[in-house]
């Protein structure tokens, strides 16, 4: 059991890296995963209602996603490198 959820983090990772980590990947491999979770732990009409709760597409979720945080841009980090001006203010 433990050798198949090493498998399953290692398929997860390379599907990640190797699709360049989109936020439709992940999603569409999340969905995946729940929607197999459902099949394994549920019969008949619970199952049913578990893959009900993953229906909904990737535009929908980003749309709703979007409204509720906004559609904020992650900021770039910036190297910062000290000036002249600042070594003199430290006092060297």
């Amino acid at each position: 059991m433990q050798q198949k959820k090493y498998f399953l983090g290692v398929a997860v990772l390379t599907m990640l890296v190797g699709t360049g980590c989109s936020n439709k990947a992940a999603y569409e491999l999340m969905m995946t995963n729940k929607k197999q979770a459902c099949g394994r732990m549920a019969e008949g009409q619970a199952r049913e209602d578990c893959l009900r709760g993953y229906e909904k597409t990737f535009k929908e979720y980003e749309y709703q996603r979007n409204r509720v945080v906004g559609d904020k841009k992650i900021a770039e980090p910036t190297l910062q490198l000290p000036t002249e001006k600042d070594q003199d203010d430290s006092g060297n």
